[in-house]
């Protein structure tokens, strides 16, 4: 592959990814969210790939508020890349809301979502409903 290669030659490293589905045990995904926060803030770039559905993907947009979280905002800003599928358009996360966006495993959407309590459900849905105009600038 070439963006490997052309990694190689500058970095002279092979590239490393995370990969949350791939990467956190998707039998144990209760750990996973434990340490999420570890594994967003050791990424230097967070690719962002989202779809008609992102918004109503709990766990998706909760990778995005616990970066824009743990990281000022203009490093988060630096790390993100964005790419829409299908003429997604970010900006539906300006209408967000939590009772619209579940997780696959109802018993993982009900811890997820007692973490949103304790760290504010408000406080949450303020931060994704504003994401589309910090982000805009890195829309590719």
């Amino acid at each position: 592959n070439h963006l490997v290669t052309s990694f190689r030659r500058r970095h002279r490293r092979n590239p490393t990814f995370w990969l949350d589905k791939v990467c956190i045990d998707q039998t144990a995904v209760v750990d996973g969210l434990k340490v999420l926060p570890v594994n967003v803030m050791a990424c230097r770039k967070v690719l962002v790939l989202f779809g008609k559905t992102y918004a109503q993907r709990l766990w998706c947009v909760w990778e995005l508020f616990v970066l824009f979280s743990f990281a000022p905002e203009q490093e988060a800003v630096n790390r993100i890349v964005l790419r829409s599928l299908r003429d997604a358009d970010i900006r539906e996360l300006e209408t967000f809301e939590m009772s619209k966006s579940h997780c696959y495993d109802p018993n993982v959407e009900a811890r997820l979502k007692r973490v949103i309590r304790a760290v504010g459900a408000e406080k949450f849905r303020q931060k994704i409903r504003g994401m589309p105009k910090i982000v805009s600038s890195k829309l590719h």
